[in-house]
């Protein structure tokens, strides 16, 4: 599969998505993410970087040749993925072939859950589930997600003290970077950025 990154994880769409469906998806993460909308330049060079993924990403999907093309090359992947028991249905709607079968998320967040190595705890990881759903629509990324805070999952996501009950932020970056073991990914209102939040206590990079 071209790159790191998987096409419709980047857009946030269902891989049975229509054309319409994927271009009004790229129109609105290339208006909220485009780089002169951001002023700081350490959030300018991210930008730039989740630009040039959803523009990646439409280049793929929004040519009918060359996403049949993709969608082939992507299919053995899927299917060494597809966990017991679990569907293609199950894999286009982001529902977790395991014991949290009954929990649905946004295709982005199905995405970043599938590439993050080790879940943290059964209580983390259903408020992590929570929070991606709700955070699926738009938005911007964030404030003060750096390295080395403490977040709350909740209804939402949000930088707090840590104490010895709050999982720590040991990575950000872009949708679908493999997070350190012991940690999941939690996707951003951008949906092209996440981070990384790690048990209690562990210590940063």
């Amino acid at each position: 599969m071209p790159g790191h990154f998987d096409h419709y994880c980047v857009l946030g769409v269902a891989e049975n998505a229509s054309f319409e469906h994927i271009r009004a998806a790229y129109r609105d993460l290339a208006r909220r993410n485009h780089p002169d909308r951001v002023s700081d330049p350490e959030e300018r060079d991210l930008a730039a970087e989740r630009m040039a993924m959803v523009n990646e990403a439409w280049r793929v999907l929004g040519d009918p040749v060359r996403r049949e093309a993709y969608d082939l090359d992507r299919k053995p992947l899927n299917s060494a993925a597809a966990p017991p028991g679990g569907s293609s249905d199950d894999r286009v709607h982001g529902r977790r072939g395991d014991a949290f079968d009954d929990v649905i998320v946004s295709p982005a967040a199905g995405c970043a859950l599938r590439v993050a190595p080790v879940a943290l705890t059964v209580l983390l990881l259903l408020g992590i589930l929570i929070a991606t759903a709700v955070l699926g629509g738009g938005g911007e990324v964030p404030p003060r997600m750096d390295v080395g805070r403490c977040a709350k999952v909740a209804s939402t996501v949000q930088v707090v003290p840590c104490t010895v009950d709050t999982p720590v932020i040991v990575g950000r970056g872009v949708t679908g970077t493999t997070c350190p073991v012991d940690a999941i990914a939690v996707v951003l209102p951008s949906r092209t950025e996440q981070v990384c939040l790690a048990p209690p206590g562990t210590p940063t990079p």
